[in-house]
């Protein structure tokens, strides 16, 4: 009774079946149960349920927390200039974006021309809500996702899933799930961000965010997945949870770091220019290309990030291949 139990989630998903029956299933068919059968996991541990409140939250206090500080910035800019205070918020930032003196200002802080240029014309409350999701994708990929493969090595729940699918069709099948439900956190958050500029900010300034918070989210979505592939392919080396987490926590600030620090040591002690192209192995190498406006360098960007996760994803699946499940 007790195996019978613990079959029924596959059954539910059409990942248990007769042994003769397994030789003639196909791999993608395995790969895609094996991500509906971490969404069900997901739902009836309402683990899904805490991830969606999770990124909600965060987008919401956090894009709240940004409107109210603009808001009194406004106000302190309106009597420094001595301009006649705005009662709406969003009104006076839309303008100094605008200003010559702005722009050099941020052209300087983003380093990047074509980047400036592209961002120049979005408006400065959505490319606030952009700058957070980049900045928080990491962050929450590493904590909610990073310990799912050593969650399952510690119970042995992946012995049950080895009889039914191949190692490398269960590592692919929990990435998935875990993009999946990443992709819906993210338009969850972005829905809930834009309902607080709906009702902080001007009618006419709140109906033209909708879309574009969307549209960051999605790309988010693909800066998140090479994050995802490192925190799952470093998931695969241990059984502990808390390990995982740390050393998941530890690669992000690792590979945040080593990008600005061999820049410092190229400009400073002349090393020589390939140093910089290490940074194309890290997540932030091809970021840059999500912030562009145009679809070549975009795909391009979301391309090169997918690959760095199946690359992080198969270096773990290749290191647990070797060990006893």
């Amino acid at each position: 009774v007790f195996m019978d139990v613990r079959k029924a989630p596959f059954k539910l998903y059409g990942l248990y079946r007769p042994e003769e029956g397994d030789a003639d299933m196909r791999s993608l068919k395995r790969i895609w149960q094996t991500a509906l059968c971490e969404w069900g996991s997901a739902i009836r541990s309402r683990r899904a349920l805490v991830i969606l409140l999770l990124y909600l939250a965060s987008a919401v206090l956090c894009m709240n927390g940004t409107i109210s500080v603009l808001g009194k910035m406004e106000s302190e800019l309106a009597t420094v200039l001595q301009l006649p205070p705005s009662e709406e918020t969003g009104v006076v930032s839309e303008s100094l974006w605008k200003s010559k003196m702005f722009k050099q200002m941020v052209s300087k802080a983003v380093g990047n021309s074509l980047v400036f240029e592209d961002i120049s014309k979005r408006h400065p409350v959505e490319l606030l809500y952009a700058w957070f999701v980049f900045l928080c994708a990491p962050l929450l990929v590493v904590l909610v996702s990073g310990t799912r493969v050593s969650d399952d090595l510690r119970t042995g729940a992946v012995r049950y899933m080895l009889g039914r699918v191949t190692r490398l069709e269960w590592s692919l099948g929990k990435y998935f799930g875990q993009a999946l439900m990443i992709v819906c956190a993210l338009a969850v958050s972005a829905l809930g961000a834009w309902a607080v500029t709906w009702f902080r900010l001007p009618g006419a300034i709140a109906a033209k965010m909708l879309l574009p918070m969307l549209e960051w989210g999605v790309r988010a979505w693909f800066y998140s997945l090479a994050w995802l592939g490192l925190a799952l392919g470093l998931s695969h080396l241990t059984r502990s949870s808390g390990r995982a987490t740390a050393m998941g926590i530890l690669a992000m600030c690792l590979f945040s770091a080593l990008p600005p620090l061999l820049g410092l040591l190229q400009s400073h002690y002349g090393w020589p220019g390939w140093v910089m192209e290490i940074e194309q192995l890290m997540p932030s190498g091809p970021k840059l290309d999500l912030w562009r406006s145009s679809f070549t360098p975009i795909a391009s960007g979301a391309f090169h990030l997918l690959t760095l996760g199946f690359v992080y994803l198969m270096a773990g699946a290749a290191v647990f291949g070797r060990r006893d499940a």
